[in-house]
């Protein structure tokens, strides 16, 4: 599959991620042992350079921020008592729960953060092996209120498009994300929405699903797999549904997915109208819309089941007014 930010084959289908996820960020027994650097200490305390592995070429993550860091105080950017906290957020190419540091191959590892600049940016992508793009944090991106104009970050260099593992007691699937324009969820064993999701299977609830602010899709395609026969996404976020289409390909056999449908060309813009962009045939129908859930039903039939999944803090009033067509609403 093309990846849409920088259009090479750096998405797999999800079959491909999970057979070698055991094996994407271990050491082998060649590799020195993790360096487990101080990321308090100013950079005058840290060493100048940490190697990679002479056997299998992987670096320790301490050693891909501590090159990253270097290239920041060349650049002007970072000062003398800068710390390795201070490069920013690191993102591996594919986030799941990990019981031990990384070690990272080639374009495996994204930066998310504060002041970088274009040309820095463009330096670590291509100075450093593992980095595979750098993204400007300008705040939590998408749509926060009807009406305002949306966050987005911005990417300075490289390729933004990284996937998360997302684990439950009915399987695994993966998500793909475009990382400056949606939100940062770290994949962890505790997954607090994977276990209201749960609760709703093990009470029979996850039979007719609306995911009304789906984001890349997680919720509801998480509904899919435990064995919803109909379930709609929607976001006004057009990154969000482009990434929820895509979702669908990449997990088309773990969803057992027959044929997928584009009805309608997707904006770019923040859409109010509901417009049905995708259509997933198979055990489970799917239906991704792009537009404003209070204006949704106007377009889609209602579920048994609706999920609101806001923004933390925003409140959900005039959203579960507009769902109350649904039988059933859970605020995630």
């Amino acid at each position: 599959m093309k990846c849409p930010a920088c259009g090479n084959d750096c998405i797999k289908p999800a079959e491909e991620v999970l057979a070698r996820i055991e094996q994407i960020y271990s050491a082998c027994p060649f590799c020195a042992p993790e360096p487990s650097l101080d990321k308090t200490a100013p950079a005058g305390d840290l060493p100048e350079r940490i190697g990679r592995c002479r056997s299998c070429g992987k670096a320790p993550l301490d050693a891909v921020m501590l090159d990253a860091l270097r290239r920041l105080q060349e650049a002007g950017l970072r000062d003398a008592d800068a710390t390795l906290r201070s490069v920013g957020t690191p993102l591996i190419e594919v986030g799941y729960p990990l019981a031990y540091p990384p070690r990272l191959g080639p374009k495996s590892l994204i930066l998310s953060g504060a002041g970088y600049s274009r040309q820095a940016a463009a330096a670590l992508v291509e100075e450093v092996p593992e980095i595979k793009g750098v993204i400007l944090s300008r705040g939590v991106p998408g749509v926060v209120k009807p009406g305002e104009r949306p966050v987005e970050n911005i990417l300075l260099a490289g390729c933004d498009m990284r996937a998360d593992v997302c684990q439950s007691l009915f399987g695994e699937l993966v998500i793909y994300k475009s990382q400056s324009r949606i939100h940062i969820e770290f994949s962890r064993k505790s997954a607090p929405k994977m276990k209201i999701l749960e609760q709703l299977y093990l009470q029979g609830r996850i039979r007719d699903v609306v995911d009304g602010l789906c984001g890349p899709g997680t919720l509801g395609l998480m509904c899919a797999l435990a064995g919803a026969k109909r379930v709609v996404l929607n976001d006004a976020w057009p990154a969000a549904v482009s990434n929820a289409a895509l979702n669908l390909e990449v997990n088309r056999g773990l969803l057992g997915i027959e044929d997928i449908e584009y009805p309608q060309e997707l904006k770019e813009s923040v859409s109010e109208e509901p417009r049905l962009v995708a259509c997933a045939h198979g055990p489970c129908e799917i239906k991704v819309y792009h537009g404003d859930l209070e204006r949704l039903f106007s377009r889609a039939r209602p579920g048994e089941l609706c999920l609101i999944d806001h923004f933390p803090g925003e409140s959900t009033a005039k959203l579960e007014k507009a769902c109350r067509c649904c039988k059933d609403i859970v605020v995630i």
